[in-house]
C-alpha cells in the first residue's frame, strides 16, 4: 500500500488534485482513501470528498504531527473498512516539518507501507510572493511557506490553468534558481492527464528513502501559525421565497468582500453548500462555484476561514455579512455551530531527525 503525504500552504490546490487523482485511480479499479487534516473540527474538504464518493477520514484539532496517533488510527480504519491500495493524507496548510514528524514515524511503524511526500504551491501565489515580492503575509507566516518548499523533494506547482505563460515561466525560473536539485512539476489539478504525471512520479517505489529532516525554528513556526485566525461555522439559511442557495452564494461573496476591504490576507476561505457545492477563495482571488443547482427554502452552509487577523475581528466580519444578507434578502440565518480561534503551539508526538 502507498501512503502519499500531501503538504503545502493553505489554498495551494491540494484537495482538488487529490480528488482528481482519486477519480483517476478509481476509474482504473484501484481502491483509494483520503485523510484530511485541520486545526478545526468541521471540515469543508471532508464533506467534499464524501460528496464525491471517496472514502475518507479526518484528523481534527491539530496537525498530523501533533495528532500522530489519530492519523495512525485513521489509516487503520481505512484499511479495515475499505482496504485501499492508495491513501492520500492531506496535511493542514499551516503545517511543515512533515518529514521528521510524520513521514519518518510512518516508515518506522508502518514498515510494509511505501510513504511519499509532495509539496503543493499555487503558481500565482508563488509569483506574487517571490517574483513580484508582494507583502501578503507577515514574516513568520512566510517562514512556514518557505520551510514547506525547503523541505520538499517534489514541488508540485498547481493551478497553471489559471496563470499566464509568463507567470509560469517566471515561477519556474525562481524555483530552479532557489531550490536546485528538487523535482519540480507543473500541473492543472482539475485535469486527469496533468494529475497522472504527478501520480506516475510518486507511485515509483523508493524514490524518497533518504530525505533529510528539516532544520526549523519552532518558535518562529509557532508564531506564524498563531498569526492566522481559524473560523469554522455551520449556518442554516432560511428563505421564504425558495432562494436559500442563491442567498448563500451571495453571502460567501459578501464575506470575501468584507475581508478584502479590510486588506486581510487569505490563507483559504472555503464554503460547502448543502454538502455538495464547494466555493473557494484564496489570496489569488480564485472562486469555484457550481452554478447548476435547484434552489430551496433552506440551505446548509459550512465555512472554513483561515485569515491573517485575530479571531475576534474575523467573527465581526462574518457577523456583519450575516446582518447585511438578512436585511437585504428578508431571510434568516441560524448558527448551528460557530467557533473561532488561533492554532496552538506545534508539539509533535514524534520528531525523528536522523
Amino acid at each position: 500500500m502507498h501512503i502519499h503525504l500531501i503538504s503545502g500552504f493553505l489554498g495551494s490546490g491540494k484537495t482538488t488534485a487529490i480528488k482528481t487523482a482519486c477519480k483517476v485511480l478509481q476509474s482504473a479499479n484501484k481502491k483509494v482513501g483520503v485523510i484530511t487534516n485541520d486545526q478545526g473540527i468541521k471540515l469543508v474538504d471532508a464533506g467534499y470528498f464524501e460528496s464525491n464518493s471517496i472514502p475518507n477520514r479526518q484528523v481534527i484539532n491539530g496537525c498530523f504531527c501533533c495528532n500522530y496517533n489519530s492519523l495512525d488510527e485513521n489509516i487503520q480504519s481505512l484499511i479495515e473498512t475499505n482496504n485501499p491500495e492508495v491513501i492520500f493524507a492531506e496535511s493542514v496548510g499551516s503545517c511543515t516539518d512533515i518529514i521528521a514528524t510524520v513521514m519518518k514515524p510512518l516508515r518506522q511503524f508502518q514498515r510494509d507501507v511505501e510513504v511519499t511526500i509532495s509539496t503543493f504551491a499555487d503558481v500565482r501565489l508563488l509569483n506574487m510572493l517571490f517574483v513580484e515580492n508582494k507583502p501578503l503575509f507577515k514574516d513568520e507566516i512566510n517562514y512556514i511557506y518557505k520551510k514547506q518548499l525547503e523541505e520538499a523533494s517534489i514541488i508540485v506547482v498547481s493551478k497553471i490553468d489559471l496563470a499566464s505563460k509568463e507567470i509560469v515561466d517566471a515561477v519556474q525560473q525562481f524555483l530552479q534558481t532557489t531550490y536546485p536539485g528538487k523535482q519540480i512539476i507543473f500541473i492543472d489539478g482539475t485535469n486527469d492527464e496533468s494529475v497522472l504525471q504527478w501520480l506516475s512520479i510518486i507511485q515509483k517505489a523508493n524514490i524518497q528513502n533518504s530525505l533529510s529532516s528539516l532544520n526549523i525554528d519552532y518558535d518562529i513556526y509557532g508564531a506564524g501559525e498563531a498569526m492566522l485566525a481559524w473560523l469554522d461555522a455551520e449556518l442554516r439559511i432560511y428563505s421564504s421565497n425558495n432562494s436559500a442557495k442563491k442567498i448563500a452564494i451571495k453571502f460567501t461573496q459578501d464575506i470575501y468582500k468584507n475581508i478584502q476591504e479590510e486588506n486581510l490576507s487569505i490563507g483559504h476561505l472555503k464554503f460547502l453548500l448543502d454538502d455538495n457545492m464547494k466555493i473557494s477563495y484564496t489570496s489569488t482571488a480564485e472562486k469555484i462555484i457550481d452554478t447548476q443547482f435547484e434552489d430551496a427554502s433552506s440551505a446548509l452552509l459550512l465555512i472554513n476561514a483561515r485569515i491573517q487577523t485575530n479571531p475576534e475581528f474575523l467573527i465581526e466580519l462574518i457577523d456583519k455579512a450575516i446582518q447585511k444578507i438578512e436585511i437585504e434578502n428578508d431571510c434568516k440565518i441560524l448558527k448551528e455551530s460557530y467557533t473561532a480561534f488561533k492554532p496552538g503551539f506545534p508539539n509533535p508526538v514524534y520528531r525523528i531527525v536522523e
